[in-house]
């Protein structure tokens, strides 16, 4: 995470620098930085969203350590607590020990600064029981080109963006890997949808990113027309999140097809490098991501709610 950052101090900066006259090449660095200022911005946003549902749980731990004896912790028993804080899993579609009363779920494609208002549409609801009904069939009103994807993809897995092969590049498109949910006009929580209760956390988190845990997560994609990415890497460097190298190999592919109105994207994590001496940012890296499009939801898939209210 101080290496996103790090990024987004530098950028500000050659923002702020180039923000006097400039050659048209000059232009295009600029703008290509502010797309990249926004990715960031989403991701840490996003971040702080997840890591409010710990707050309270982290104030509670403290006070307990004044009061009573600290015992040792292993890594591996934090490491499950980070995932499992204030997280519910679903069995059946249904969160057993769901006690928030019933709940919209909604797909934000907007941040309207002056209002300070996130702008929806409704996708589905959870009922007061717990049972999930997801349905998205609403419109998306406002959306951006299809092209603007390889300055603002969030997985931030292809390092050259020249790789990207795009289709009807100019149509509307807007991708989220979590639906927001919503109880009076006040979000409450987020709601991610795959196999893993790890993978469904990782790849929202920016210092996690990269990852091995191994599963998959699904996105909500909405375009206005039929369109395609695709792009193939095979990279090999350095993904260290602490300072100490980190050198993989990784292999990522994107073969995405849609179709106008609402689609599935599949980004599974295959193969993992451990790292089992490494601090926990650095204790494993993936080797292989793969975006596809599915028909469906997968019958085994898991939703997660995690908490957002302290």
């Amino acid at each position: 995470m101080k290496s996103t950052y790090r990024i987004l101090l530098i950028l500000l900066f050659f923002i702020g620098y180039m923000g006097f006259s400039q050659t048209p090449e000059q232009q295009k660095m600029i703008d290509r930085a502010l797309k990249m200022r926004d990715s960031i911005m989403e991701c840490m946003n996003l971040e702080e969203m997840l890591q409010q549902a710990n707050t309270k749980e982290k104030r509670l731990e403290q006070k307990q350590k004044t009061n009573t004896k600290t015992s040792s912790i292993t890594k591996a028993a934090k490491n499950e607590d980070k995932y499992w804080k204030n997280t519910l899993a679903s069995e059946n579609n249904t969160f057993k020990n769901w006690q928030n009363g019933a709940a919209d779920l909604v797909y934000n494609y907007r941040y309207d600064s002056s209002k300070d208002v996130v702008e929806y549409v409704k996708v589905g609801v959870i009922n007061s029981d717990g049972s999930i009904v997801l349905n998205a069939t609403s419109k998306v009103p406002v959306l951006k080109s299809l092209n603007n994807f390889k300055d603002s993809n969030t997985f931030f897995d292809i390092h050259d963006s020249d790789l990207y092969q795009f289709s009807n590049e100019n149509s509307g498109f807007k991708l989220n890997s979590y639906i927001l949910v919503y109880q009076n006009e006040k979000q409450i929580g987020i709601l991610t949808l795959g196999n893993s209760v790890k993978v469904t956390r990782n790849l929202l988190t920016p210092g996690d990113l990269y990852f091995g845990d191994e599963g998959y997560l699904l996105s909500w994609v909405y375009v206005d027309e039929a369109c395609a990415i695709k792009a193939n890497e095979n990279w090999k460097g350095d993904l260290s999140n602490t300072g100490s190298p980190l050198l993989v190999e990784t292999n990522v592919t994107y073969d995405l097809s849609f179709k106008p109105g609402w689609n599935l994207v599949k980004t599974e994590v295959i193969g993992t490098y451990e790292f089992p001496n490494a601090p926990e940012e650095d204790r494993s890296r993936y080797k292989k991501h793969e975006h596809t499009i599915v028909d469906a939801i997968p019958k085994e898939a898991t939703y997660f709610f995690r908490s957002t209210v302290e």
